[in-house]
């Protein structure tokens, strides 16, 4: 199992402490992985998720899209919006430009 692998399924794992899952799910935005990417994207779509991980998981989706030099709008529809204004501050601060000829609204 590698990095990512295990990184994940700390974020997944209801019964982890706050913290560890934060820590993952920090970590998980320095990867430009797929995986890492989908395991984010799953607990920002989950109205059910603690809104304090889906903030981190917004912002390390952001820092993920950044590298990838990508946006995608209709998926940042559907998130919650504490991840959205997340996402937006970290792409906002880093690559602005693949956001712009979007109407983002905070």
């Amino acid at each position: 199992m590698d990095k990512v692998e295990l990184l994940i399924r700390v974020l997944l794992d209801k019964n982890a402490r706050i913290d560890e899952r934060d820590d993952a799910a920090m970590d998980l935005g320095k990867y430009d992985d797929d995986r890492a990417l989908n395991a984010l994207i799953s607990i920002v779509l989950n109205p059910n998720e603690d809104s304090f991980i889906m903030d981190v998981c917004g912002e390390s989706i952001g820092e993920i899209w950044v590298k990838r030099n990508f946006f995608d709008f209709d998926l940042y529809k559907k998130m919650h919006k504490s991840a959205q204004n997340e996402l937006i501050n970290h792409i906002k601060s880093r690559n602005p430009e693949i956001i712009r000829g979007y109407n983002i609204s905070k």
